[in-house]
């Protein structure tokens, strides 16, 4: 933004010599080189002055919002300097208090100081010259916010008479003066800048390259206000947004200035002018509202305001005034003060006295509501705290650092831990700071319960956000601390999270003993809710081990001991998990009314979201009702129902369930070969996770981008982002992950033909998997040997590998893996030579599919079995049951599939010497591989293509 408004002989406009109708140059303030985010009020104001003979524009707003910098720009646009050309007037008001002051002003510029009565010259010569006038008066509030301003108002209003002479005037606040028909639309106060015009101000200034979501937490600090963002910038010339983040921590507005303290260089001169204003001082209970809204970053609506702090005298009166001066503004009827303008208030000067004791026992107050969040009754109060959590955490925070005496401690301490409670039930705002500042208070204080409940509670923070390491160590200390306390219920429920952090991590086998440790001590107590929990997580574990028939009954167990003690949020919970256990089995006619019956549960009891390691919520069942239509191949409704769970996210706030379901629509898209659009989405979605700080969703990302890349046969680049995935889930200890890179790495060996590497990095995948107890996992290993195996030709090795894999995904409960293992001996059996049994094979794998409800695979048997009928050289079966499958693979958005349908139609009229016919067919299958990227598909079509008929040749 414009920094300066120093006059330059380069900026003085060049004029002919003077006539009767001519001004003397003018000086102008130089047109603005880095100005970003007023287009469209830039675009208003010349239109207007373009458009009318004469145009009275009043442009409001806080100090530092800008206001100078934009009326600049529109006096030195192009349009508006065609219609007044040389006769465009700037007369800077600051410093001046009355109406003579600025007659004077203007009078000097058109060379009339030597008059004795300079209100008449100047009228009489502006009067005299029949051509259009711009007057632009900058900072008028100093004048008319004065005992002069009904002179200011008459002055203005002569001014406005004069038929030609357009007026423009900038002043801080939102009042414009009256006697003047200003122009409509009348613009409103200038608003805060978004963030990419705010980014492209720091960028441009300070020129460094920092990481985006660096800058933007930064930018997030100064609330869009332009004289921040611009003061804030030249900062960054010398210091990264990470150190300016620090910095302002702890220097706050103070560093927000460079050279002399102005109001142009100072955010905190610039603050102090308008509370020094006229009407600033004549309503001195102004300035105590301020404080307090100070207190409220989400603001507060003066009723509420009223209610809550009833010593407050005139609160109506103090609000407008606060609004007329531009120190708050009006939002979803609350009043709110900018960020700058909050942090200046506090340190310099902060409310006090009986005014903030009522504030705070006011939202010390409203916590209580967070009691009965999660029950049947507490949808109500969930919505309420969602709105108010910023000013709860704000005023505790504020009380905790103003070092409370030993009388305030139980209820300050009660209020934390349920707003604390809440933010982490229901993943609103961050409670990191107000535990954090707690637990330091409660230390010096010597409350070691008091402070060992903050150590667990900021260990489920660190838990939710995957910082596993260091929420292990939190926890230990925590349950140390209700150790010493003698607080048995205290270590219980640190003991049944660090099960749960070690299940999160894969580690199960250290994970149930935790677990099964702290059911036996919430039993021993008399805490039914916590051994409930303690089942739970034990069932999950079970789940996550793909021992569904023991998770079922634990998980029921749990489920009913939510549902005797009224914990409506747990049976939820609970339901949603089972859902799950169906959906990982592939009974998905099951799931879906489970997980339906939970996504009800949710909503009847207000719980959109829950925390990370125990808690599902509303959203995540939507998206896994999506992941049930995606393993189903019903590509178009799970998008349907993964972007309505988006939305849902994004509605209630919550960046890290909006990212999981980006994450799964690049997924489906990936499963219908689009794989440019699946890779913008994984991208997006790896971004957002970075931006959130969630290494494991970013690493999840990473490893499915390599999926991508692998099926786009472009093998370095895959083997470089897998192993770039598998650093990650190493640094954020998740073996799971780790295991499940090098599977991958093995595939791509696999298809790569580099068997002896391949057949070496899934066995050590099957080890990691058995290592850490997931048979899904390890079963899968054996199929992909199995498959490397068959790839080699080496059926009798291959057929038992495959049948052990179809043996295990059977004894978990896993349908879908069993067909494909199935599927795999029957293409076994084709390449035998074995055409019977190879169909029978095959029909016995689609009946398991179409059970499932999963066409692609059932669409990949008919395919197959096309292929053996065009290999028996039975043309005529051969040719319906491909076109068959390729309509399948079509109507499921499979475009590989279909085209190697396509592909071995054409095979076919080429071996029945029809090659007028087969010639487009293939030509057409190469150009659809090549579409989706596989070079080999369209390499084949090219050999059949160029191969003299009839031969048959074998597709891939």
């Amino acid at each position: 933004m414009l920094s300066t408004l120093s006059l330059s002989p380069q900026n003085r406009i060049p004029t002919a010599s003077r006539g009767p109708w001519q001004l003397p140059n003018c000086e102008l303030p130089p047109k603005p080189q880095i100005f970003f985010g007023r287009d469209g009020e830039v675009e208003l104001l010349v239109q207007a002055l373009v458009d009318y003979s004469a145009t009275h524009l009043a442009i409001l707003g806080p100090g530092g919002m800008g206001k100078t910098t934009t009326a600049t720009a529109v006096l030195h646009n192009e349009a508006v300097v065609r219609k007044f050309s040389s006769r465009r007037i700037f007369i800077s008001c600051e410093g001046i208090t009355s109406a003579h002051g600025i007659l004077m002003a203007i009078a000097k510029i058109l060379k009339l100081a030597d008059h004795e009565d300079c209100r008449q010259a100047v009228l009489r010569l502006v009067s005299s010259i029949s051509l259009p006038i711009l007057l632009f008066l900058d900072n008028l509030e100093s004048a008319w916010d004065s005992e002069d301003q009904p002179a200011v108002e008459e002055m203005l209003a002569e001014l406005a008479n004069i038929r030609h002479l357009s007026l423009m005037v900038t002043m801080r606040g939102t009042v414009r003066p009256s006697q003047v028909d200003w122009t409509h639309p009348v613009s409103q106060a200038l608003q805060p800048l978004a963030l990419d015009a705010a980014r492209q101000i720091f960028v441009t200034i300070s020129r460094r390259v920092d990481p985006t979501r660096d800058v933007d937490k930064l930018l997030a600090l100064l609330d869009g206000l332009p004289l921040a963002i611009t003061l804030m910038a030249f900062q960054g010339q010398v210091s990264t947004a990470q150190e300016l983040m620090k910095a302002y921590d702890n220097e706050k507005t103070q560093l927000l200035r460079r050279g002399r303290n102005r109001r142009l260089t100072s955010v905190e001169v610039s603050i102090e002018v308008s509370l020094n204003c006229m009407t600033m001082q004549q309503h001195p209970e102004a300035l105590e509202l301020l404080g307090l809204l100070c207190l409220l970053p989400e603001g507060m609506g003066i009723r509420k305001m009223a209610d809550a702090v009833p010593s407050l005298e005139r609160p109506g009166e103090a609000a407008r005034t606060l609004e007329q001066v531009a120190l708050a503004s009006g939002h979803r009827d609350r009043l709110r003060i900018l960020s700058p303008i909050r942090d200046f208030i506090l340190m310099s000067k902060p409310p006090n006295g009986r005014h903030l004791d009522e504030l705070r026992d006011y939202f010390m107050g409203l916590c209580s509501r967070a009691d009965n969040v999660g029950t049947a009754t507490g949808k109500q109060n969930a919505e309420f705290l969602s709105i108010e959590l910023g000013n709860i955490t704000s005023v505790l925070v504020h009380f905790w650092k103003a070092l409370p005496d030993g009388d305030n401690i139980p209820r300050l301490f009660s209020a934390t831990r349920q707003a604390a409670h809440f933010s982490s039930m229901c993943s609103r705002g961050d409670p990191t700071t107000l535990l954090a500042e707690a637990q330091r208070r409660l230390d010096v204080m010597q409350y070691r319960h008091e402070a060992a409940e903050c150590r667990r509670r900021l260990g489920d923070v660190l838990h939710s956000h995957c910082r596993y390491a260091e929420a292990i160590t939190m926890l230990g200390e925590a349950k140390l601390g209700f150790g010493a306390a003698d607080r048995p219920l205290g270590a219980a429920q640190c003991t049944l999270r660090l099960g749960n952090v070690l299940r999160m991590q894969s580690r199960y086998t250290e994970a149930v003993p935790m677990l099964e440790e702290a059911k036996l001590a919430f039993e021993a107590i008399g805490e039914p809710q916590g051994a409930a929990h303690c089942t739970q997580s034990l069932g999950d574990v079970l789940r996550m081990q793909c021992r569904y028939t023991e998770a079922v009954p634990t998980l029921e167990e749990a489920k009913l001991a939510f549902e005797a003690i009224g914990d409506a949020l747990g049976a939820a919970q609970c339901t949603e998990s089972l859902g799950e256990v169906l959906r990982m089995q592939s009974r998905y006619t099951e799931a879906v009314p489970m997980l339906e019956e939970a996504k009800l549960a949710f909503e009847a009891i207000g719980q959109p979201l829950g925390v990370a390691q125990c808690t599902q919520i509303l959203g995540d069942c939507t998206h896994r009702l999506g992941d049930v239509l995606y393993e189903q191949s019903r590509y178009p409704e799970a998008v349907a129902m993964l972007e309505e769970a988006k939305f849902a996210f994004e509605a209630i706030g919550q960046p890290l369930g909006a990212a999981q379901c980006t994450l799964r629509l690049g997924n489906v898209l990936n499963m219908q070969s689009r794989y440019t659009e699946a890779v913008a989405l994984l991208e997006e979605a790896r971004l957002a996770f970075k931006a959130i700080d969630e290494p494991l969703g970013a690493a999840q990302c990473t490893l499915r981008l390599g999926n991508v890349l692998r099926m786009q046969y472009r093998y370095p680049e895959a083997v470089a982002m897998l192993e770039e995935a598998k650093l990650a889930f190493e640094a954020v200890g998740q073996p799971l992950g780790v295991a499940q890179c090098t599977q991958r790495l093995g595939n791509v060996l696999h298809m790569q033909s580099r068997f002896t590497e391949a057949v070496a990095m899934l066995e050590e995948a099957k080890l990691a998997f058995e290592a850490i107890g997931d048979p899904l996992g390890a079963a899968q290993c054996t199929q992909s040997l199995g498959e490397v195996l068959r790839m080699q030709s080496r059926y009798t090795e291959a057929v038992p590998m495959l049948e052990e894999a179809k043996l295990a995904f059977e004894a978990i409960g896993e349908p879908h893996g069993a067909a494909q293992c199935t599927q795999s001996l029957g293409n076994v059996l084709i390449m035998q030579s074995r055409y019977t049994e190879a169909v029978a094979m095959l029909e016995e794998a689609q009946l398991v599919f179409q059970a499932l409800g999963e066409p692609l695979g059932a669409a990949q048997c008919t395919q197959s079995m096309g292929n053996v009928l065009r290999r028996q050289s039975r043309c005529a079966e051969a040719v319906p049951m491909l076109e068959e499958a390729k309509l399948a693979f079509q109507a499921i958005g499979e475009p590989l599939g279909a085209v190697q349908c396509m592909q071995s139609l054409g095979d076919i009229l080429r071996m029945q010497s029809r090659d007028a016919e087969a010639v487009p067919i293939l030509e057409e299958a190469k150009l659809a591989f090549e579409a989706i990227g596989d070079p080999l598909g369209a390499a084949w079509c090219r050999l059949v293509h160029s191969m003299p008929g009839p031969h048959p040749v074998e597709p891939r």
